[in-house]
């Protein structure tokens, strides 16, 4: 009888142990706004795979071992639980950095802010360590229920892998293409389950604050000698602003048959250039070609050089970063990112509600900076970045019907639903012109010399044509992917001290155009001049060449001629 006793007593405590490692998944489930938990049928799959996440250890370990390794990683557990609680959505890898790279300060401030939190961690980390202590060290699990578990973990793997395989296929032709998309999502799918979720970030955000650290050392001492032509009395305030997979076709100023861009349309100063290709059709790959001098046939300058951010800091301004996209640590984002003075990322989960109205606040602070009548401002969006129906709110709705959040990626990528699919683009589209416009106003009202350049990294297939295409990143890219909207608008003052260079703006905006040029004319827009400066990659120069040859990175590496 004692025996029995004591062996359920044990058994409770390892059900305890696991409903405790089960507590942020089991959050997300019932406050997440991530597409991961997005309906019923996908709540009770994600509790499955985080319940096989969970216990699989169980198959090699002791229920007390078990538990002492739950209450080692306590401090991770209460950590996923602040994110899920905070943002509906699962840590990001910045978020997890975050834990190595801040300070004392912003600990205690974090802290000293959240008093309930600070009690409820310090009650369930005790609470764990007394579970762990308690279960009696002799107690094991039988040979026949760590079969079962065993056998259990393996068919949910299994059959996930296999639902990914699935979805990807029917995305993809090419079976090396079907296969690494499958991978991918696993990876996604694991980063999303506590504790694998902060186990991959962890990983990542050391190595990635390593690779920052070297490419930080790196081009440290790379000098462009870049200086100002002149010196204004007014301040000056320079904003690129990148979008996130908006291709040129959906755009209503474009000639697109649906008034997508109702504020573009009416504000005065601006010119949208209409024949523009991007260099890449992936963010990591199409970035480097906006923000450095590396091109397709020079790729490895994005590593050995700066970013702009640092011309634009020798030539005396300060500079800042404001992000609404997820980004590694040890991506190209993160490394560019870090070169600014001022950095902010205010992004959650790719997969979660996340709107980029939440940059306009943002912006406003940087422009009330005081410490510098200089300014250059990167304001990276999440844009059109699938699910496209997470990208705005519901006032945004216009295009109907439109895809259900929480739909499976199956039927939000399905071909059935071409027409709802191309309505939520369109509605992020809708949206995305109501973001730029907000930020132009936010520039109108400082009355200052400036400009705000928007270019999209790449487009997007919707099912265009008989190709049946969705998404980007194709090997052999369609023109859906290469063709990207660039609109500039530039304020009185600007207009006014460098005529010239805006006249050559107007005068080219018919013109081929690469996102290649954007690096050089940028700095020519801001009358900034650089030891082997180009002016014939700058379209805001009357020297600008015409006839360039423009070149895309395709994604295995090769290169392709577009203007053949």
């Amino acid at each position: 009888m004692v025996k029995e006793m004591t062996t359920k007593k044990n058994l409770l405590f390892l059900a305890t142990t696991i409903l405790i490692c089960m507590l942020p998944n089991i959050l997300l489930i019932f406050v997440g706004e991530d597409s991961v938990t997005g309906t019923f049928t996908k709540k009770i799959v994600y509790l499955i795979l985080g319940l096989a996440i969970v216990i699989a250890p169980l198959t090699f370990l002791k229920p007390k071992w078990y538990a002492m390794l739950v209450f080692f990683l306590s401090p991770y557990l209460l950590f996923e639980l602040y994110n899920v609680s905070m943002f509906k959505a699962p840590s990001t890898e910045e978020a997890v950095a975050s834990i190595f790279l801040t300070n004392y300060g912003e600990a205690r401030e974090l802290l000293g802010g959240n008093i309930l939190s600070l009690v409820f961690s310090i009650i369930l980390i005790l609470f764990s360590l007394w579970i762990a202590i308690s279960i009696q060290r002799k107690y094991s699990l039988s040979k026949k229920v760590r079969v079962r578990i065993f056998f259990f973990v393996v068919f949910v793997f299994f059959a996930l892998y296999g639902r990914n395989l699935l979805a990807a296929s029917k995305l993809n032709d090419n079976f090396s293409e079907t296969i690494g998309l499958a991978n991918y999502s696993l990876r996604i799918q694991m980063s999303k389950v506590y504790p694998t979720d902060v186990i991959i970030k962890t990983q990542g955000a050391l190595t990635g604050i390593k690779q920052r650290k070297n490419y930080t050392e790196r081009v440290k001492n790379v000098v462009f000698n870049a200086r100002k032509a002149d010196t204004l009395d007014s301040g000056e305030v320079y904003v690129l602003v990148i979008g996130e997979t908006a291709r040129k076709h959906n755009f209503g100023i474009y000639g697109y048959n649906r008034n997508t861009t109702p504020n573009l349309d009416t504000i005065k100063g601006l010119n949208y250039f209409t024949d523009v290709y991007s260099a890449a059709n992936l963010t990591s790959l199409s970035l480097p070609f906006i923000l450095t001098r590396a091109t397709p046939e020079k790729v490895n300058l994005k590593f050995e050089e700066p970013a702009i951010l640092n011309l634009y800091k020798e030539a005396g301004f300060k500079t800042y970063w404001i992000s609404n996209v997820p980004s590694g640590i040890g991506s190209v984002f993160g490394f560019y990112s870090s070169l600014a003075d001022y950095y902010k990322n205010t992004a959650v989960s790719l997969d979660a509600i996340n709107y980029d109205e939440k940059l306009i606040p943002e912006l406003e602070k940087v422009l009330e900076d005081s410490t510098s009548q200089k300014k250059f401002i990167v304001i990276h969006t999440l844009g059109s970045h699938f699910r496209y129906n997470y990208r705005y709110p519901t006032s945004f709705e216009k295009f109907t019907p439109n895809l259900v959040r929480g739909i499976s990626i199956e039927n939000s990528t399905s071909i059935d639903h071409k027409n709802e699919i191309i309505n939520s683009y369109d509605n992020s589209i809708l949206y995305t012109d109501y973001v730029l416009s907000q930020l132009i106003f936010s520039l109108q009202k400082q009355k200052k010399v400036s400009f705000l350049y928007y270019i999209s990294d790449h487009g997007e297939n919707l099912y265009d044509d008989d190709q049946n295409k969705l998404l980007h990143a194709y090997i052999n890219p369609t023109k859906y992917e290469i063709e990207i909207p660039l609109v500039i608008w530039t304020s009185h003052k600007y207009k006014q001290i460098y005529f010239n260079k805006y006249h050559n703006l107007v005068k080219h905006t018919s013109e081929k155009i690469s996102s290649l040029n954007t690096f050089h004319t940028l700095l020519d827009m801001s009358n900034i001049i650089y030891d082997e400066q180009d002016l014939a990659k700058s379209f805001s120069s009357s020297v600008f060449s015409t006839e360039i040859q423009r070149l895309f990175y395709k994604t295995d590496k090769t290169i392709l001629q577009l203007d053949q």
